[in-house]
């Protein structure tokens, strides 16, 4: 199954609210609710090769269950059901299914399955808040935030098939839950024309759930022990007991920021300042430099990132499909300090940091504007994921005596890590121009974008050349866009062109290269110029209409290589989405001035 998933009960409201008291003081504020429900397919489940359901050695036979062996009764000499030319020996299979003693997936899914995976997600939040300033001159802002998403998880039309035939075909998975509270205390105040200083204050706890799905979702059943069925339900694991928790982290900050300008508006310089500490990786401090003269302005910063308590506890089992193996394999993200991530240099997440640096012009005459900035910037310990690992046999089994019954199906997987490093540098550029010859109803528009990523540091070969690759080039490296907008009366056309660049899907490959002179063999899609249109009028009375096409030409990427074996027509990751064109109509209204 391929395409956008399914979408239903969406639900969005969002309000906006502020009072100013006499005294000046005012109270604002703004609140969202979100909900939906997504649901998309996994890949199709073959009903002769589909491992740990229909076969264990490759569609050769068909995999077997003995009912007795299941309940520790004896042995119940089930048949050998061959595989020739994908079909299976009628009268093996027919002895099987008269035989109440032995099992075979195909007495539930004789054509194969394909999953039903996705989830019910509410997003919420609220920001409150009480600002002024004194008659002094001092601007004071205190507020408060609060926020959560949550997500639970369901999957249908699978089985676990290590419960043989008393397995469910739906699932309740479980689900996650992020959850987010902080205060904020910000002053700032001008002691002269030339000097502005601000300090602030922020506290922050966020709090990350995973909760338990039914057990028949990732319970290991009795087919699951010595008859080779795999466990919990096919095609997304269920949370069990070592995936549930809740964990949480509170930090607080302190900040100050000098700004000094030249009142003729010549030059400006700043500085800024903010310790932070956190209760889990204790104080960091970080600072940044900035100054413009005339026409050209630069900047130095560093930076800091703490792991979430997602990235530092989330663990989930899916499948997904290898273009190396040309199958499906279950695949794990699991906790960096974990016992099976210890196995391959796992070990607990530690913050990433970063230095920042930029450099550009600044030009502005009125009808035309242009800013061109240089960036680079240096991250070490960066946070990411890394390569595919599997399991050997004897690794397996040490696990399992240690209690972690995850690993008879867990062969691959992944975690977070902070062993590598990387460099990012590119040029921005953007641009605005109104011919006075035209009256100003005519403005032009140009933003370009280069950024080039690569990894510096990679001294724990823990990114293999596909992470390497995906780095380097899964985003495209050129983007450019180019506009023209026209008022003509009561309307306004606007006319776009989008430039995205090349960029690398391994999935959508044969994953033998990994440079861009691989091409559509090897995961790398071609760039394409993509167009928008959009006429907007007024109606007059505060209303505006206004109709539009996004990818008008209706443009797609070119078709993956591996179309016609796992489905995927189109790479997922398209910049402009493989969805075609699109056509809207928008209602507007506005009230006052």
């Amino acid at each position: 199954m391929w395409g956008s998933p399914r979408v239903e009960d969406d639900l969005k409201l969002f309000g906006n609210f502020g009072y100013t008291a006499a005294n000046g003081v005012e109270l604002y504020g703004h609140t969202n609710y979100a909900s939906k429900t997504v649901t998309g397919g996994f890949f199709f489940r073959n009903p002769n090769t589909r491992g740990g359901v229909y076969s264990i050695d490759g569609g050769r036979t068909l995999l077997v269950g003995d009912a007795l062996v299941a309940a520790g009764t004896g042995v119940a000499n089930c048949p050998v059901v061959a595989i020739t030319d994908d079909v299976a020996d009628p009268a093996a299979l027919q002895r099987v299914f008269d035989d109440p003693s032995c099992f075979s997936f195909r007495e539930l899914f004789p054509g194969g399955f394909t999953p039903s995976f996705g989830g019910d997600a509410r997003d919420v939040s609220l920001v409150g808040g009480v600002r002024g300033s004194t008659a002094g001159g001092l601007a004071w802002d205190v507020s408060g935030t609060i926020g959560a998403h949550e997500t639970d998880l369901f999957i249908s039309d699978t089985v676990n098939a290590s419960l043989g035939p008393e397995s469910p075909t739906a699932f309740d998975l479980g689900g996650n839950r992020q959850q987010e509270v902080g205060v904020n205390v910000d002053v700032s105040y001008a002691a002269t024309d030339r000097v502005n200083v601000a300090a602030g204050a922020e506290w922050r706890d966020e709090r990350y759930t995973t909760t338990e799905g039914h057990p028949t979702s990732w319970t290991v059943g009795p087919y699951g022990r010595g008859q080779g069925f795999s466990a919990g339900s096919n095609g997304f694991f269920g949370f069990g007991p070592l995936a549930a928790g809740t964990w949480s982290r509170s930090n607080v900050a302190v900040y100050g920021d000098l700004e000094v300008n030249d009142p003729d508006g010549a030059w400006t310089l700043g500085s800024a300042v903010r310790v932070e500490n956190f209760d889990d990786f204790g104080t960091t401090t970080n600072g940044k430099v900035s100054a413009r003269v005339g026409f050209f302005r630069a900047g130095v910063s560093t930076g800091f990132r703490a792991p979430t308590p997602g990235q530092q506890n989330g663990f989930n089992i899916s499948t997904i499909f290898d273009p190396a193996l040309g199958d499906l394999v279950n695949n794990g993200t699991i906790p960096s300090n974990s016992p099976v991530a210890a196995l391959r240099g796992g070990v607990p997440l530690r913050p990433e940091t970063s230095v920042n640096y930029t450099a550009g012009v600044v030009f502005d005459t009125g009808p035309f504007s242009l800013t061109a900035d240089y960036f680079r910037i240096d991250v070490s310990d960066r946070i990411g994921i890394t390569s595919n690992f599997t399991l050997e046999e004897p690794e397996i089994q040490a696990l399992l005596a240690q209690g972690v019954d995850a690993a008879r199906d867990l062969r691959r997987f992944r975690f977070f890590t902070n062993a590598f490093a990387t460099s990012s540098q590119g040029i921005d550029l953007v641009s605005t121009f109104t011919p006075i010859a035209l009256r100003g109803n005519t403005v032009l528009s140009a933003v370009f974008n280069y950024t080039d990523t690569e990894v510096t540091d990679n001294g724990r070969g823990l990114l293999n050349d596909r992470r390497l690759a995906e780095f380097a080039w899964a985003l495209p490296r050129t983007r450019w866009n180019f506009g023209v907008t026209q008022r003509l009366g009561r309307a306004s056309l606007l006319g776009r062109v989008n430039w995205f660049g090349g960029w690398y899907d391994y999935d959508s490959g044969f994953a033998r290269v990994f440079d861009p002179t691989g091409g559509i063999e090897n995961g790398f899609f071609e760039g394409r110029p993509i167009v928008d249109l959009e006429l907007t009028v007024d109606a007059g009375g505060g209303a505006t209409v206004a109709v539009g096409a996004q990818n008008v030409l209706d443009t797609y990427p070119d078709e993956s290589a591996r179309a016609m074996s796992v489905g995927e027509k189109y790479s997922e990751y398209t910049p402009w989405g493989f969805n075609g064109a699109y056509y809207y109509v928008r209602l507007g209204y506005g009230w006052g001035g």
